[in-house]
């Protein structure tokens, strides 16, 4: 114990802050109340809804998908085949997932092994990556197996954001940050701690998922980690001292690369994200009533949109019936991914679309319950992570297809295809599970009568 108490004096203040909040191999305290008391306590509720949204996404992808999957595969079922199957491996990891103590994913290797996948697969992804033809870099073959690498970074930021927070507070409580004594130096040390020194590790691999460049990702990851960040319980000051500080240094090193980068780069830098003015001019062009004479898109290039819009005032209120869409005989390119909420209200109607958004919306409610009773930062921020990564990729999905904002590639969860997508938020949907299960605040028993006589 001397020498364990010795080697902890002379650690650095970077080594104390990833000190893991409890052993790798040992059970805090707290985790043994809660595992105690949690034990036997499945969500049932939750675990029906998942399977309810993963059957009904099915369904509606193998009725989206027929006439795509036979002309492609000559086999109306190919996509189906492949998402049952990335379905029941994300299953198995989610329900694994639940039966973990949530307090495990707080430790130390969880933490640096969570942010160093997420930076390898962002620069792995920038330099090796395949898929461009789609407007940006997203996918990493190994050997036969090819991945979505941004939908793993997406959760493995998660936990690592929320396992780091959860460290800094407990070495903070414990009064192992040694501070200067000078008011503005304690202000600008606890703003380093709590705020510059995680959302710097975001936006670095952020800035290399731009770079490929994927720019739908970059905005997810960044409004996933705000709403995360708004619960770690990051003091005010904190927030404004270490906004402020990053956003001028920002801002400085912008202006500086920009003045100092060559015309021939920036025409490069802009032809990079020319299929991102493509789409910010498509939705601009929608919301015009006259055609601008000086419009350099063709209806090619808004054929898409406009498709899936037609498609989704086609169904009426009752739909054309499941099956019977006429969009998705390659009137809407790649139905079963991004369009395909269009397609299934076109077959299904408003009645169908607004029985969706229900569901998304009794999903969304039953993870809101799990954030609010969930004990400690580091579960509440995970827990308010995946439940954010799940519904803001809902959101997004269903507000392009609305031409509420302009095409991002965002698919749907649970009903689009993709078997990367899919794996990785039943993971993030296990570890929900994982927080309603041993993460929550054990209810406490109020007697007031008690109360009254002691008063």
């Amino acid at each position: 114990m001397a020498q364990e108490k010795r080697n902890r004096e002379h650690m650095t203040d970077i080594e104390k802050l990833i000190e893991p909040v409890g052993d790798a191999f040992t059970i805090p305290e707290e985790a043994k109340v809660h595992t105690d008391m949690n034990l036997n306590t499945v969500n049932v509720p939750m675990l029906l809804m998942v399977f309810v949204m993963i059957v009904f996404g099915l369904v509606v992808l193998y009725s989206v998908s027929g006439p795509d999957a036979y002309g492609l595969f000559h086999d109306s079922a190919h996509f189906l085949k492949r998402q049952i199957i990335q379905t029941v491996i994300g299953l198995v990891a989610c329900i694994v997932i639940s039966f973990i103590p949530i307090w495990v994913f707080s430790q130390k290797w969880v933490m640096v092994g969570a942010f160093g996948v997420s930076l390898a697969l962002a620069f792995w992804t920038l330099a090796a990556g395949v898929g461009s033809e789609h407007g940006a870099t997203r996918w990493v073959n190994v050997g036969p197996i090819q991945f979505q690498s941004s939908e793993v970074i997406k959760v493995a930021l998660i936990v690592a954001f929320a396992s780091y927070r959860a460290a800094a507070d407990k070495l903070r409580r414990d009064g192992k940050l040694p501070v200067p004594k000078s008011e503005r130096g304690k202000a600008i040390a606890h703003a380093v701690v709590d705020f510059i020194v995680p959302v710097a590790a975001i936006i670095v691999v952020d800035i290399v998922i731009i770079m490929q460049p994927h720019v739908s990702c970059f905005i997810i990851i960044g409004v996933v980690i705000f709403l995360s960040a708004l619960v770690s319980e990051i003091p005010f000051k904190s927030w404004i001292v270490g906004g402020g500080l990053m956003l001028g240094l920002a801002l400085l090193l912008g202006g500086i690369i920009f003045a100092i980068m060559p015309n021939d780069s920036r025409d490069k830098l802009m032809k990079n994200y020319s299929h991102v003015f493509k789409r910010i001019a498509i939705f601009r062009q929608g919301d015009d009533d006259e055609e601008d004479p000086d419009n350099t898109l063709t209806k090619d290039d808004t054929r898409q949109i406009d498709n899936a819009h037609n498609a989704l005032g086609s169904g009426g209120m009752w739909g054309v019936g499941l099956g019977n869409s006429r969009s998705k005989y390659n009137y809407v390119a790649e139905a079963q991914n991004d369009y395909i909420f269009s397609i299934y209200v076109e077959e299904t109607g408003f009645v169908g679309g607004m029985i969706l958004i229900i569901l998304y919306m009794i999903m969304f409610v039953m993870c809101v319950q799990v954030i609010l009773r969930a004990d400690g930062i580091f579960a509440r921020t995970v827990a308010t992570g995946c439940t954010a990564l799940i519904f803001v990729e809902v959101l997004m999905n269903i507000s392009v297809e609305l031409q509420v904002i302009p095409a991002t590639g965002v698919t749907l969860p649970f009903l689009s295809y993709g078997g990367t997508a899919q794996i990785m938020l039943l993971v993030a949907y296990g570890l929900i599970l994982s927080v309603s299960k041993y993460g929550k605040r054990p209810k406490q028993k109020k007697n007031k009568r008690i109360a009254k006589k002691a008063a």
